[in-house]
């Protein structure tokens, strides 16, 4: 067995043992989540105080357990192809796999290449979808029965932003409540109506809300932002997340070229075996 031989079996052996491990991992995990989708239910309505109502959580949760085993299962499918392939010189397996793994590659490389051309048209579709979303469920950080206005809010408070483009948004929307009510000084409350939601304001005590609201409002910089919107975020919520992913975004990339990378290897590897099992052949 010539060298090129041994290290195309050793490297798809290698690769092929690490991606059934997270074949298995993906797998499993889908059918855990599968199993026990009471459970985690129950976990997830208790830690969002019932906001998880407002969605068919049940069935998000069962549609993220089948994505999940099916990503799994096709991955041990290619890696055992792969490690039996390499093991027994197979070269059915061999060029099953090769011809899978090729076409991930292709895949792969076509999806990225649209993603860089429509990159723009991506960011316009999030950007509408999302002021959708504000328009159409936003009612106020008094209230937490929704999990998207909740979601903005949470966005609003953690990412120092407000709206998804400006706070000038919430203006045009009638559906969240803008009734603010406030100390003004020596126990005197004062009822106004809010121009912007609460959480567009600077809080000292950000990981209160939602759970206690009182050490939340009390920890407000400035009492009256939500009327004179002095102190606002004035950032939107879209450029503080394209902010917020832009910093893992290098690691994503790397991630990704890793994982193209070792396609590529395996690939080759593939293609080395069959190529010398096809010469040893010949010399006999």
């Amino acid at each position: 067995m010539g060298c090129c031989d041994g290290l195309s079996k050793f490297f798809l052996i290698t690769f092929g043992i690490l991606f059934l491990l997270f074949g298995g991992a993906c797998l499993g995990g889908g059918i855990y989540v599968l199993v026990a989708k009471n459970d985690i239910l129950i976990l997830a309505r208790s830690a969002t105080d019932g906001a998880v109502d407002t969605i068919d959580a049940p069935s998000l949760i069962e549609r993220a357990a089948y994505v999940f085993i099916a990503i799994g299962s096709f991955i041990v499918f290619i890696s055992f192809v792969g490690c039996c392939g390499a093991c027994l010189k197979n070269k059915c397996l061999l060029r099953t796999y090769v011809i899978i793994v090729g076409l991930m590659i292709v895949l792969e490389v076509v999806a990225a290449i649209l993603a860089a051309v429509f990159m723009n048209k991506m960011e316009t579709y999030a950007k509408d979808n999302l002021q959708t979303m504000l328009n159409d469920n936003y009612i106020g950080p008094y209230a937490t029965s929704n999990a998207v206005s909740l979601a903005f809010d949470l966005a609003q408070i953690l990412l120092d932003c407000c709206g998804v483009v400006n706070r000038t948004e919430y203006a045009s929307i009638n559906t969240w409540n803008t009734t603010y009510v406030y100390d003004s000084g020596g126990g005197v409350y004062v009822t106004a109506t809010a121009t912007i939601p609460l959480t567009c304001c600077q809080f000292t005590s950000k990981d209160a809300f939602p759970d206690d609201m009182t050490a939340f409002l009390n920890s407000m910089e400035d009492k009256q932002c939500p009327v004179t919107q002095a102190g606002a975020h004035t950032t939107g919520c879209y450029e503080a997340l394209k902010e917020e992913f832009s910093k893992y975004f290098n690691i994503l990339i790397g991630i990704a070229a890793g994982m193209g990378g070792l396609q590529i290897i395996g690939f080759i590897s593939a293609c080395c075996l069959m190529k010398e099992d096809r010469k040893s052949k010949e010399i006999i």
